[in-house]
């Protein structure tokens, strides 16, 4: 007869069998697939039985066993792995992860068992998804996780090979740069001097800084004897939460000269705030001295901006008999790019430019940059023709 034992919630359940070997079990939920995991051990000992089966719920928490791991479906290999990310990457990225194997991969994978996974599975995964109108970009985001999670998976050697190395993902056609030029962004920032965020975009112009980092800075992190600031930290929102996050990088920490028209808009950026009580508020902060939402910048004040310069040059337009000059609606980021090209065109050595921006490399700004390359060349070839003129005439 069995000596049952009743335990608390979430411990488990331990008994003796007749022939005096301790079992210990512990419902584990549902895998992916909706299949109920059980996890079973025994001891000679219900002090052992225990012991073990804490130490194997702890493997099996943390990715180290698998349960089943012969006869595991992709979509309860990929609900394991995305507990276990959860410690690697950021929250950001984890939510990216659960919508890519939620709607890409496990509609079309998900009921494949794990070791019977061929690189014609993941070809297959990807005709799918552009079946369905998924963009190229969308594609390549699939299945560099799946690439990813699948090498887990080789490293776990639940299976012998990675399927999803050998086939080439989709490649996304590069994104054409939008910036304005010199005289557009004098357009919105006459346009924007008196709106409570003018300092915001002259930063974001002077400096090229993501909007994350922008949102994040607190006066602390300015140097105005130096005429500097340093950048350590972004804001970002993820399902309507806000959270203040590391930069993720070396490169991404860094410090930026500030130019005199950016710490002059600051100054009379950091009275307006005292004078309305948000002296330890961020930066930037809505009215009650809260932190800023990307949505809300957007809809309250930017694109209004950008409305009141086009507003205003269509008035002129008008009066002097000429045909108005919309002013593009370009993204928040944007003002990034804008940054980065008008520097390069100034001739601004790419280096210093990439260190700005906080790149991983100079090739990367290069890359992202290239539109500005063929003026860079030209004016380039023009010199040398100055030089080697003056040469010949020399001689």
């Amino acid at each position: 007869m069995k000596n049952r034992k009743r335990r608390g919630r979430g411990e488990g359940s331990v008994y003796q069998r007749a022939d005096g070997l301790w079992i210990a079990s512990i419902s584990l939920g549902y895998d992916g697939s909706g299949k109920r995991q059980r996890l079973v051990v025994a001891g000679r000992s219900k002090r052992e039985a225990l012991e073990t089966l804490e130490q194997k719920k702890h493997q099996v928490n943390s990715g180290a066993v698998i349960l089943d791991a012969e006869r595991i479906s992709v979509a309860a290999y990929l609900a394991r792995w995305l507990e276990t990310a959860k410690e690697r990457v950021q929250p950001k990225t984890h939510l990216r992860y659960e919508q890519l194997v939620r709607l890409r991969i496990n509609p079309a994978l998900g009921s494949v068992q794990l070791a019977k996974l061929t690189p014609l599975h993941v070809e297959q995964l990807f005709a799918g998804l552009r079946k369905a109108g998924v963009s190229a970009r969308g594609c390549q985001m699939a299945g560099t996780m799946l690439h990813t999670a699948l090498r887990d998976a080789v490293r776990l050697r639940l299976i012998p090979n990675n399927p999803a190395r050998e086939i080439a993902k989709p490649k996304p056609r590069k994104a054409e740069v939008q910036v304005w030029d010199r005289g557009q962004v004098l357009r919105f920032l006459d346009a924007a001097r008196g709106d409570r965020l003018y300092a915001l975009y002259v930063l974001a112009l002077d400096t090229g800084m993501r909007q994350g980092e922008l949102f994040a800075l607190r006066w602390a992190d300015f140097d105005f004897g130096a005429g500097a600031v340093l950048v350590q930290r972004s804001l970002e929102e993820i399902n309507g939460r806000l959270r203040v996050k590391e930069t993720k990088s070396a490169r991404g920490r860094r410090r930026i000269d500030l130019s005199r028209f950016a710490l002059a808009a600051l100054h009379e950026h950091r009275k307006r705030m005292l004078a309305d009580g948000h002296a330890e508020a961020p930066v930037f902060c809505d009215l009650e001295g809260g932190w800023l939402r990307k949505g809300n910048v957007l809809r309250r004040s930017y694109w209004k901006v950008i409305e009141a310069a086009n507003r205003l040059d269509a008035e002129q337009a008008e009066k002097e008999q000429r045909a108005a000059k919309p002013l593009p609606f370009i993204r928040f980021h944007d003002l990034r790019h804008t940054c980065a090209t008008l520097l390069l065109l100034a001739d601004e050595n790419v280096k210093v430019v990439s260190e700005r921006l906080g790149h991983a490399s100079v090739q990367l700004t290069l890359d992202t940059y290239s539109h500005v390359l063929p003026s860079m060349q030209a004016r380039a070839a023009a010199k040398m023709d100055g030089i080697l003129a003056g040469s010949a005439a020399v001689g």
